[in-house]
Formats: C-alpha cells, sequence, structure tokens
C-alpha cells in the first residue's frame, strides 16, 4: 500500500546565525556535512545565515518524514540538503538511509523559503 509521508519545519534565522557566531566551525561540522559547507562557504556574508537556517529546517523536516526525528541514532549530518540548480535535493547517509529504506521511502522531496526571520521547509515521501 502506497502512503504519503510528510514533514514540516520552522526556525528563526537567528538563531542559527547566532549559533554559528558562537561556535564558527565546530557548530558547522557538528550539523552540516562536508558538501553543505562547501556550499556555505561560497555565500555572502548577507546570504549565510539563510542558508544554514534552510538547510537546517530542511534535515527538520526530512527527519520527521522518515518518523524519528534526531533520535533512534538520526543525526543532522546524516541528511544532506544540497542546493545548487533547481529545487534543493536530499542525500541520506547513516542511520537516516537504513531507517528511511527500511521504511520503503522513496525519492524524498523538499521545498525550502524564507522571510527576514524565519526559514521554513516542508518535505514529503511516497513510501512502497
Amino acid at each position: 500500500m502506497t502512503k504519503l509521508r510528510s514533514g514540516i519545519d520552522l526556525v528563526k534565522v537567528s538563531r542559527l546565525a547566532k549559533a554559528y557566531e558562537n561556535f564558527g566551525l565546530r557548530f558547522l561540522h557538528r550539523i552540516y556535512d562536508n558538501l553543505e559547507i562547501e556550499q556555505f562557504q561560497k555565500k555572502s556574508t548577507r546570504a549565510k545565515p539563510f542558508f544554514l537556517a534552510k538547510n537546517f529546517a530542511g534535515k527538520e523536516a526530512v527527519s520527521k518524514v522518515i518518523g524519528y526525528g534526531f533520535t533512534n541514532g538520526v543525526r543532522p549530518k546524516d541528511i544532506v540538503i544540497l542546493r545548487k540548480y533547481g529545487g534543493p535535493k536530499v542525500k541520506l547517509n547513516g542511520r537516516a538511509k537504513l531507517l528511511a529504506k527500511a521504511q520503503g521511502l522513496k525519492d524524498i522531496s523538499l521545498s525550502l523559503s524564507d522571510t527576514e526571520e524565519h526559514a521554513t521547509a516542508m518535505a514529503v515521501a511516497i513510501t512502497e
């Protein structure tokens, strides 16, 4: 039986900006994959907090689609949000990948948006 799974998240941009300001690379390496950090470093100073917030919201939304949030061994780094051209792409690693596969999740789709104060993400997937 095919089912639709969804997850949504909303974060304050200032919260992620402050975490980066306080902890720098230590914060980045704890939450974000190396590919995300590469993309982040190419952003302008103004764009960096929004990038962090949208990717974090995306990670939260995807973790909710998987059904565990950041529990059961799922770490934020295991959910990689890649944004080059077109819409964001989701790559799963580690425990997130194993749990998604065990649940039959196929092709997680993600939408990201922001305002001056907030970033939001909506993720959906189909199970088979």
